[in-house]
């Protein structure tokens, strides 16, 4: 049999590559869009809370940081959402990286819940995750190259009383990038899903958590901030070509549930 070549080993460059952050105002979204940035890659800093994106992106421009567009953008607008994507492709030429990562969280037994805030949830974590897909990824097709991250939650995986709609908007997150990655393996695509457990951020104020959900989560373990899923993005970003890291499940080492 004639002898093929091992796959590369090397690990993918992100000097210089082109992401595409959504929900990069704070928490996750933010913390990747500064992982990258600081690994030279030039970023798009998409988000509904545009001075926050300014903010952001004026502190990574005194940091040296890769260059950094603030673009403000509501996911839940096909208009918006194909301006943010033409607005990125006009200025650097390409899009490398996708980080879908835009959504909220709410909690309330489903007999109690606010149907408005339902709605603009699901707006934002399914609907937006759909038209961010729907006019980012043609053009990394197009290219033959890319990687996409859809920020998913481990209550995707593991429902919850009191957080059935934001659980359903997970599992239809994950659902979405599983069929995405499919569709994209043999173009030249990869997806990678990520599935936090409890990390720290604003998160926890607009889903109306009370204290003791996240006492009862952790049950004294040290939580997860913002940061330590950026790493765990990056790793997944940084593989060699050939190899798709496809799910990543990130939780707190002494979180148990859910």
């Amino acid at each position: 049999m004639p002898e093929t070549q091992p796959p590369s080993s090397e690990p993918t460059e992100l000097r210089g590559a082109v992401a595409v952050v959504t929900g990069a105002s704070s928490g996750i979204g933010e913390a990747i869009a500064i992982a990258l940035a600081q690994r030279g890659a030039r970023v798009a800093l998409a988000a509904r809370r545009e001075e926050r994106l300014a903010a952001l992106g004026e502190r990574l421009g005194h940091s040296g940081a890769g260059e950094v567009a603030v673009i403000a953008c509501d996911v839940r607008q096909p208009q918006e959402v194909q301006r943010l994507i033409a607005t990125t492709l006009e200025r650097w030429g390409k899009i490398d990286i996708l980080i879908a990562n835009a959504g909220f969280g709410y909690r309330s037994p489903i007999a109690e819940g606010d149907i408005a805030v339902w709605k603009d949830m699901l707006d934002t974590n399914v609907y937006g995750l759909l038209l961010t897909l729907r006019y980012a990824v043609p053009s990394m097709l197009e290219r033959g190259a890319g990687h996409v991250v859809v920020t998913s939650s481990v209550a995707g995986r593991v429902v919850t009383p009191g957080g059935g709609a934001y659980c359903g908007s997970k599992a239809a997150a994950t659902a979405i990038a599983e069929a995405l990655r499919m569709e994209v393996a043999s173009k030249g695509l990869r997806v990678t899903t990520i599935e936090p457990g409890v990390v720290i951020s604003e998160f926890q104020a607009v889903a109306r958590y009370t204290p003791e959900i996240i006492q009862n989560m952790l049950k004294g373990a040290e939580p997860l901030m913002p940061a330590d899923i950026a790493r765990a993005v990056v790793f997944a970003l940084e593989q060699p070509a050939h190899v798709g890291v496809n799910e990543l499940v990130v939780r707190p080492s002494g979180q148990a549930y859910p």
